[in-house]
């Protein structure tokens, strides 16, 4: 499969369900216990997190997409946190999953036109092994969520 024809996918869970995003729209995935609660006008933002000394907004996916966390208890788990390529001026944006899963590579003709109740958050859908696997547009999620020209605490 060559480069162009194919995309590399960052595959989690939320819940029992499998998503994806392109790798290229993440800058590292990281594990952290430490989040600062912040008072919580918007029920989708978890907090925030210091990462090498940069102030990252952390979304919860779950809460966002509207699908119960496999997580019992939160407290004494670590965070899965994909870091956006995304930055917006107030820091980095993070997204909270349940599990990383690892990257995949798939053939741009084996991903399907996305559902039309998607909001269009979803850019397609790969059948696998594993069932079925829904491509997220991170850029999509966080325009959606009003973050891209700063920070959702600031409205």
């Amino acid at each position: 499969m060559s480069d162009k024809n194919s995309v590399q996918l960052i595959t989690f869970k939320i819940g029992d369900n499998v998503y994806a995003v392109d790798i290229q729209s993440v800058r590292e995935v990281v594990e952290t216990k430490d989040i600062a609660k912040l008072p919580r006008e918007n029920s989708y933002i978890e907090g925030i997190m210091n990462l090498r000394g940069r102030i990252v907004t952390l979304i919860n996916l779950s809460e966002v997409l509207g699908i119960p966390t496999a997580l019992e208890n939160k407290k004494n788990s670590k965070y899965k946190v994909l870091i956006s390529m995304n930055d917006n001026n107030r820091g980095a944006i993070g997204f909270i999953v349940d599990h990383v899963l690892g990257v995949l590579r798939v053939s741009k003709s084996d991903i399907e036109k996305p559902p039309l109740s998607s909001s269009g958050i979803v850019k397609g859908v790969v059948k696998s092994d594993k069932g079925l696997i829904v491509i997220l547009d991170i850029n999509r999620l966080i325009s959606n969520l009003g973050l891209e020209g700063g920070s959702a605490l600031e409205q």
